[in-house]
């Protein structure tokens, strides 16, 4: 009986290494901003080889190092496909960046450097000249985060995300004025105290808006104010 389940043990393993269950296929998915070819690259496998001896985990790893992905699953199907299915980061504001623009995703990872953002997407104001593509810019996420969380229809409103010397964000409004936010926490009341405010008030004049307590908003406007 033992012997019988050793042969079919070795016969199992010389099926499975055969060229039938070879790695004959790699289909990647999710890819958008992500180059397919850095994907493939990156996860050092290589058709011809045992699916069995497919080191799916190492690829997962260094799949997930490239800048743009969050997260990869990697997994084989027999008798000879592996799946390689990523989730891409969603980028959410620009930071400076020598002469262009460091973009981040709302943990401030960056995905990429441009020359120009695109249309619309806010502008945190943390200088981020060091950091390269997957890095992350530590002291931009609270404000990072606030931007991310910017509902569309304040975004004109907004000229830029800063944070102060005193680590508290706050915003600087096209119009010269600044709302102080503090933390990146309730951040859904926040906002809508500002709308509240900037469709409600005379913002002639005013100075700053504070909305670090949104159930009591301030507003501050300036001494030479007529």
């Amino acid at each position: 009986m033992l012997l019988a389940i050793v042969g079919v043990v070795v016969l199992g393993i010389i099926v499975v290494r055969s060229p039938l269950f070879d790695l004959d296929h790699i289909e990647v998915g999710g890819v958008i901003r992500s180059d397919q070819n850095d994907v493939l690259a990156v996860a050092g496998l290589s058709r011809g080889e045992p699916l069995m001896d497919a080191d799916i985990v190492s690829a997962r790893t260094a799949i997930e190092s490239l800048p743009w992905v969050f997260s990869a699953v990697v997994a084989r199907e027999w008798p000879g496909t592996v799946t390689i299915d990523v989730v891409e980061r969603q980028a959410v504001a620009a930071l400076p960046s020598g002469a262009g623009y460091a973009i981040v995703d709302r943990f401030g990872h960056v995905v990429e450097r441009v020359a120009q953002p695109t249309p619309g997407m806010p502008l945190v104001s943390v200088n981020a000249d060091a950091a390269l593509p997957g890095e992350v810019v530590e002291e931009s996420v609270d404000a990072v985060r606030t931007a991310a969380a910017m509902p569309r229809d304040l975004v004109p409103w907004v000229a830029s995300v800063l944070v102060d010397e005193e680590l508290r964000v706050v915003l600087e409004l096209t119009g010269g004025a600044s709302v102080l936010v503090g933390s990146s926490e309730e951040l859904s009341d926040k906002y809508v105290a500002l709308a509240t405010l900037l469709t409600r008030v005379d913002l002639r004049c005013v100075r700053r808006i504070d909305v670090r307590v949104p159930r009591t908003p301030v507003l501050t406007r300036r001494a030479s104010c007529s």
